[in-house]
């Protein structure tokens, strides 16, 4: 099927040098990241991969990165939880998705049933 890659990386921007030599020995087709430390106004690109996110205000955010060798579609969710969601047609469809929850954040439980 592939290699899916899930990474609290604590910030992409100082790690994208990481990044791109994991997807280099990997070649995953899918790549989850929480905590991006990213704002609307500053881009993710990654050559070979499409990205969906979901950046926050305070800072964390979210980010998954599908391959171009396979299909994919965002999803939208309706939520307000720091979640990016695609399904990524790899031999079988396979729904993924990424939720960051803080660790001294106060969830709601009827916010996580879907």
């Amino acid at each position: 099927m592939g290699t899916f890659v899930s990474w609290n990386c604590r910030g992409i921007r100082t790690k994208l040098l990481d990044l791109k030599k994991m997807t280099n020995y990997f070649q995953p087709v899918c790549i989850r990241l929480q905590e991006t430390f990213l704002t609307s106004n500053i881009p993710l690109k990654l050559r070979g991969y499409n990205g969906v996110r979901k950046d926050d205000a305070t800072g964390a955010g979210v980010c998954i990165l599908t391959s171009n060798l396979y299909r994919s579609l965002p999803l939208s969710l309706h939520t307000s939880l720091q979640a990016a969601a695609v399904q990524v047609h790899a031999r079988t469809l396979v729904t993924v998705c990424s939720v960051y929850l803080p660790p001294h954040g106060v969830i709601d439980h009827q916010v996580l049933e879907i």
